[in-house]
This record gives structure tokens, C-alpha cells and sequence, in this order.
């Protein structure tokens, strides 16, 4: 990969980026877009950066590094994990349906605050 295609690859990963549904102001995808299209930071779009974005994008590292049915379910609490989820699945539809509303933070979001 040239140096100038470097930016077309993180633009194109940005662009492919899951969006935060936590956090709807903040999205990572939003920053690679636009480090993508920044000329005072090209110099700092290396082959290694793409490839670290990549990744990420990918879950590889999800997939390499798999958690044990002992990580997931503990067993002090084995639901820990499947509440957790259902939580915060709960909160990204109650954004969504609060559009217009003012955030009220990300604890207050899953607690109901």
C-alpha cells in the first residue's frame, strides 16, 4: 500500500465503524474520518496504524485471544455478564427512543438516573 492510498484505507475504515450507541456524540468512526482527511496529520497515517484499526474492526483480537466459560459466567455471579448486556441493550434503545431528550450521562443512562 502507497503513502497516499494510506488515508483512503482509514477513511474507508471510519466510514465502516460500528456506531457508539452509549456515547451517539462521540463516535470513533467520526475521528478516523476525519484524521483521514486531516493534511497537518497525514504524516502520522502509517501502514501500522491501518493495520491496528483493522484489526480492531475485524474482532480479531476477540477471536485470538477467546474468553473461558469461567471468565463469562462466574461463578460467585454467573449472570453478571448476560445483565450487563441486557442493560446496556436496554439503554441503547431507551436513546433512541429519547432522541430529542438531554443525555444524562453514561451511569445514568444504564441506572435510570
Amino acid at each position: 500500500m502507497t503513502k497516499s492510498q494510506l488515508p483512503q484505507e482509514l477513511l474507508r475504515i471510519g466510514r465502516a465503524w460500528p456506531p457508539d450507541v452509549l456515547r451517539p456524540k462521540l463516535q470513533y468512526g467520526n475521528f478516523l474520518v476525519a484524521l483521514s482527511k486531516s493534511k497537518e496529520h497525514e504524516k502520522h497515517i502509517t501502514p501500522a496504524l491501518i493495520r491496528s484499526q483493522q484489526r480492531l474492526l475485524e474482532n480479531r483480537l476477540k477471536e485470538k485471544y477467546a474468553l473461558s466459560d469461567r471468565m463469562l459466567y462466574p461463578a460467585s455471579y454467573p449472570e453478571k455478564y448476560a445483565r450487563l448486556v441486557g442493560q446496556l441493550e436496554d439503554v441503547a434503545e431507551s436513546s433512541a427512543e429519547e432522541e430529542g431528550e438531554k443525555p444524562t450521562g453514561f451511569l445514568g443512562r444504564i441506572f435510570g438516573r
